[in-house]
């Protein structure tokens, strides 16, 4: 996360917006080329996150939705308002995985342990890309956070279209790109990351286990 310059947030705004305006603030005068990445509904669609997403809809006095979890425009704005200036679009990325039936949350299918250790995963992943210009988005924070829930009723829609056909409607016929390995070394890459880590953690581990039977001979 480091590496790619994360913006680490405490998800509360009060302490978060000094952090997010400084670090938007070095982008937008950055001369390097970059991408910013943001889920403006915060987190993944699950049976918990559901019923997040149903109080915040009664709160703000509008309906839920069925298939996404309703966006949080405060970050979005901010982001775009503050970076309009070195910036031209706003790509929209909705995103289906193949296997998932209408009902049931991804992360209950498609998680961590089943990927690694069970070899379950989606035969392909879907993506419908729309692109916006940033001088045709509402400048008011209230207009933008409706512009926003517009975006996300029409997501909910293209995810219906997705349970039902298993594709998402386009204009034109889908592209369909597989994804293979540039070379061998893309393999070699990620356990570059991982030995490390799998170092600390033996490390630590070993260290706290000493600590406790140093703790528990003194108590003995």
């Amino acid at each position: 996360m480091q590496f790619f310059d994360f913006i680490f947030l405490k998800r509360s705004w009060a302490s978060d917006q000094g952090t997010l305006n400084k670090k938007l603030n070095e982008i937008a005068n950055s001369e390097d080329p970059m991408w910013l990445l943001i889920f403006p509904e915060g987190t993944l669609a699950s049976k918990e996150t559901r019923g997040w997403s149903q109080k915040y809809a009664a709160k703000i006095g509008v309906d839920d939705l069925d298939n996404v979890l309703l966006p949080h425009s405060t970050g979005l704005y901010t982001c775009s308002q503050a970076l309009k200036k070195s910036i031209h679009y706003i790509y929209d990325l909705t995103i289906g995985f193949e296997g998932v039936p209408k009902g049931v949350y991804p992360e209950e299918i498609y998680n961590l342990k089943g990927i690694y250790f069970r070899g379950v995963f989606p035969s392909g992943v879907h993506m419908h890309i729309r692109r916006y210009a940033i001088s045709e988005i509402p400048d008011d924070k209230d207009k933008f956070g409706e512009w926003l829930r517009q975006r996300w009723i029409e997501k909910d829609k293209l995810m219906e279209t997705f349970y039902a056909q298993g594709r998402f409607p386009t204009v034109d016929s889908p592209r369909r790109l597989p994804i293979r390995l540039k070379s061998i070394n893309e393999i070699a890459y990620i356990w570059y990351f991982v030995i490390p880590f799998i170092w600390l953690v033996w490390n630590f581990s070993s260290l706290m286990i000493e600590n406790f039977n140093k703790a528990a001979s003194r108590i003995l």
